[in-house]
């Protein structure tokens, strides 16, 4: 029985297999299946980052006197941050009124401000943002009226690390990640890592479907998703990419790429493909690109 397709959008697993016919090698030799896996990664971490198509909003916790805030702290969950949009940073004034915050760096405060970093807390006008550090900072620093969580950031972010394989286990409302190895994927230890993404069963019990991942416990790799049908040990599963479905093909292109520069005579070959990958990721980029009231800085560093 030949797996559904839900959408233009791939899973994980139905991309490895993709990459696997393509190679002509159905059963790992020269390929082991754990390089596939992590080039498959590593090209949806490329396209995010090439391409900024991931975007949400964090709230961050300002605190009194406090100006710098680091957002790779679990409290800030932005850990993921490739940049911030250009009008991304607003701040609700004084806990009543949302006021966008105008972009600076530290570099035009010393020449405005000299005394900046010492100047009295008040109500924050200004943000920098030191890309190396993922670190934001407010000028002035909040006072006591504009502490809580009033910082509100909107940014570009990667995608989480996909996995996929045979079940360990499955039941009513939960399946357990592939028991990770030297040629399989591990899950990750996190907690709610996989939170909101979807999984898809590509073949065995429960083929076709598709379901949202709405907890997981890195210790155990179990991930709480309500399929119609209860998977079993006999179950593939692939979690589907964050990125617009439009990429996912991009992704194979990617892995077919490095795949074939492993050596010898297939370096061509991967040649081959990395153009055609950088070809159709330029032309994915042409299509997502963000109107100008919605522009993200592109510089690679601010501050």
């Amino acid at each position: 029985m030949s797996p559904f397709i839900h959408s233009q959008g791939l899973n994980f697993y139905a991309q490895f297999l993709e990459v696997r016919r393509r190679l002509a090698e159905v059963s790992p030799s020269f390929w082991v299946d754990l390089e596939l896996y992590n080039w498959l990664n590593q090209a949806q971490q490329d396209i995010a980052m090439k391409a900024r198509c991931l975007k949400k909003a964090v709230t961050v916790t300002t605190t009194s006197g406090t100006q710098e805030y680091d957002l790779k702290t679990s409290t800030n969950a932005f850990q993921d941050i490739i940049d911030i949009s250009e009008d991304g940073v607003s701040f609700k004034i004084g806990g009543t009124s949302w006021d966008t915050l105008k972009y600076t760096t530290k570099a035009q405060l010393n020449i405005d401000q000299p005394n900046w970093r010492s100047a009295s807390s008040g109500t924050p006008m200004n943000y920098y943002y030191d890309k190396a550090s993922k670190t934001i900072g407010l000028y002035p620093k909040p006072n006591a009226s504009n502490a809580g969580a009033y910082l509100l950031i909107e940014g570009i972010y990667m995608p989480r690390i996909l996995n996929a394989g045979l079940a360990s286990a499955g039941a009513a409302t939960t399946l357990t990640l592939a028991t990770g190895s030297a040629t399989q994927p591990y899950g990750s230890s996190v907690d709610d890592y996989y939170n909101d993404l979807y999984m898809e069963l590509y073949s065995g019990t429960g083929i076709g479907e598709r379901a949202k991942i709405t907890d997981y416990v890195g210790s155990t790799k179990v991930c709480t998703v309500n399929f119609t049908t209860t998977p079993t040990t006999s179950s593939y599963y692939g979690m589907v990419s964050e990125l617009p479905e439009t990429a996912h093909p991009l992704m194979i292109l990617y892995t077919l790429g490095r795949s074939w520069s492993k050596g010898g005579i297939r370096s061509q070959l991967g040649q081959l493909f990395m153009q055609q990958y950088f070809q159709e990721l330029g032309q994915f980029i042409s299509d997502y690109e963000e109107t100008d009231d919605d522009s993200v800085i592109r510089d690679a560093y601010r501050s």
